[in-house]
């Protein structure tokens, strides 16, 4: 079962880089006990070398994770910018995208997780939807938002 509560999200998040937003997101995760104190760092390895930024329409989106280790309870950490923050291109890692949402997976289960990226996904093809969110008007909102969109218990 994938973890999610309002705790795990960051409104109107401020940050300087992908960096702050990472290890915010993994930060929450594991004061939750959700992940290892290690897991921010893993993460931020991971997006080095392979980069998880979409250039989705009409913002981008970026939805970067680690491996199962370091994961006590697969969990979803989302992140809506109050401005964009970049992140590099997962198609090409030369590319800096602005990205306004940030969704950071924390999976123990490799099936879950393709679970978990299949809901996403249909939501990353949707710019209305994108949209909807980015323009919730409060944590609360955002929380139930995903919970309905994304089928969270």
């Amino acid at each position: 079962m994938l973890e999610f509560n309002e705790s795990l999200i960051a409104f109107d998040l401020q940050a300087k880089d992908a960096q702050e937003v990472i290890g915010l997101l993994a930060g929450n995760m594991h004061a939750q006990g959700l992940v290892s104190a290690e897991y921010g760092a893993q993460t931020l390895a991971r997006e080095m070398v392979h980069p998880t930024g979409l250039p989705t329409k009409p913002f981008c989106i970026a939805f970067p994770h680690a491996d199962a280790e370091g994961v006590n309870r697969s969990a979803l950490g989302v992140a809506v910018m109050h401005q964009p923050v970049k992140f590099q291109n997962m198609a090409d890692p030369d590319e800096g995208l602005d990205v306004m949402l940030v969704f950071m997976l924390a999976n123990r289960d490799p099936e879950e997780q393709i679970q978990t990226l299949r809901n996403l996904a249909v939501l990353f093809g949707q710019p209305e939807k994108l949209v909807e969110l980015r323009d919730q008007a409060t944590l609360q909102a955002v929380a139930s938002w995903l919970r309905r969109e994304l089928r969270l218990s």
